[in-house]
């Protein structure tokens, strides 16, 4: 089986996410002018990515894809391409601020602390940190196969 979330899925939903904060409905053509594929394969990679990520709509068209286009963006895809944060990625962007200020930190104590909020946050209690972060920012947009349940990141 070919992997095409990298080479195909994700360049066609990044594409849309960014093509629908400029319109309210976004063709195939919109979506092969930006990312340089083939009608088709952004086509398959938007069969592929509706209903998780994108409301996809064929039009009688005689098979066309041209003027099949995508109404609207879930919050998975905002998600998946980095436009909200997952609660994962909060805790790892507030882990590394944590690390950054410490590297700049000239207060000995200052710069202990943390550091040691940065070490919390990579792995001591970073499980609870996910937790609070996700009752705030709602679920995980995880791409398939990759989530805690399947031991993945």
């Amino acid at each position: 089986m070919e992997y095409t979330w990298g080479p195909r899925e994700m360049p066609v939903l990044d594409a849309v996410v960014a093509l629908m904060e400029q319109s309210y409905m976004v063709t195939v053509s919109d979506i092969a002018e930006r990312t340089g594929l083939e009608l088709a394969d952004v086509a398959k990679a938007l069969d592929a990515l509706d209903p998780t990520y994108v409301d996809f709509r064929k039009t009688e068209t005689g098979g066309d894809p041209r003027f099949w286009y995508v109404l609207k963006v879930t919050p998975e895809a905002r998600q998946a391409v980095g436009q909200w944060p997952t609660a994962e990625s909060l805790i790892d962007r507030l882990a590394k601020a944590f690390r950054d200020a410490s590297d700049n930190e000239d207060d000995p104590e200052r710069h202990y602390q943390l550091r040691q909020a940065a070490a919390l946050l990579e792995s001591g209690i970073r499980d609870v940190a996910i937790q609070i972060a996700l009752a705030i920012t709602g679920p995980a947009a995880t791409p398939p196969g990759t989530g805690p349940a399947t031991g993945g990141a």
